[in-house]
């Protein structure tokens, strides 16, 4: 069933957004792969719909469950000056995001000229109805409702974008040679010339104490967690470094727990 409403699109009636392929393309760099699925199309309502004029329209269809579909309508082209009327007559299409509990989120657009309609769109174009009924026909059209409150637009943008994470914390420990043990590499007051080198590959290394970006629970006000770290962004992600030997070292201490606090709550560590 996840692929139902992908099986309702066809190529003529909702194509990809190539500016939001484009722009996809400019901003990942050129050579590096995905480590992870991420849905790139959960900020779609985020550029194209937030803050912009639009409706949303809510209910619960009884084969899908609840349903929330946003809908805008939006000019394609401008008109240019000079021109003859046919010319200048703008155009406009829709951009259009179904949400359903149990399926995948469908997202994109279709050109205005391209719904069968029986009357000619007005100042505020088709009724919704002939949209979504050319476009998610199979949809219990009938149980929805426009969602008018305020908070909806903020909802939905949780919604979508609940997967996304922006701000990323890794650790990195320093282990010389012979190590084997993670109290060992906890031990290790300073790193060596090459792991040095090792974290200029990572990012820069910035100094806390003022510190603007994701601090991932350093102290950026006095110098309780060492006074500088390793930062840099990636795909759009702030990503802070838990360097050991960085963190604040304890003499005579195998515990060294104001450096395991940090690494030891880190989902990713590098050795």
């Amino acid at each position: 069933r996840s692929s139902d409403l992908e099986d309702m699109r066809e190529p003529k009636q909702l194509d990809e957004m190539e500016e939001e392929k484009t722009r996809e393309a400019q901003t990942i760099p050129a050579g590096l792969e995905d480590f992870e699925f991420v849905d790139r199309g959960a900020i779609y309502y985020r550029t194209y719909f937030y803050g912009q004029d639009h409706q949303n329209y809510t209910g619960i269809d009884e084969n899908l469950g609840p349903i929330a579909i946003s809908l805008r309508r939006e000019p394609m082209t401008q008109p240019q000056a000079g021109t003859g009327s046919n010319q200048s007559k703008e155009k406009y299409q829709y951009r259009i995001i179904v949400r359903t509990s149990n399926l995948i989120v469908l997202r994109g657009s279709i050109p205005e000229d391209s719904i069968p309609a029986t009357t000619k769109p007005g100042s505020r174009g088709l009724p919704a109805k002939n949209v979504l009924e050319f476009v998610a026909g199979e949809l219990q059209l009938s149980c929805l409702r426009l969602a008018q409150t305020g908070k909806v637009p903020e909802r939905l943008l949780s919604l979508d974008e609940e997967g996304l994470s922006s701000r990323n914390r890794i650790g990195v420990m320093y282990c010389k040679e012979g190590q084997s043990s993670e109290d060992e590499m906890y031990g290790n007051e300073h790193g060596s010339e090459a792991f040095e080198h090792f974290l200029t590959m990572l990012g820069e290394k910035v100094v806390l104490k003022g510190f603007q970006g994701y601090r991932a629970q350093l102290d950026t006000k006095g110098d309780s967690t060492g006074t500088h770290s390793v930062f840099t962004t990636f795909h759009r992600l702030e990503i802070m470094f838990h360097v050991s030997t960085l963190l604040p070292y304890t003499p005579n201490n195998d515990q060294q727990v104001l450096r395991k606090r940090h690494i030891g709550n880190d989902i990713v560590t590098i050795v």
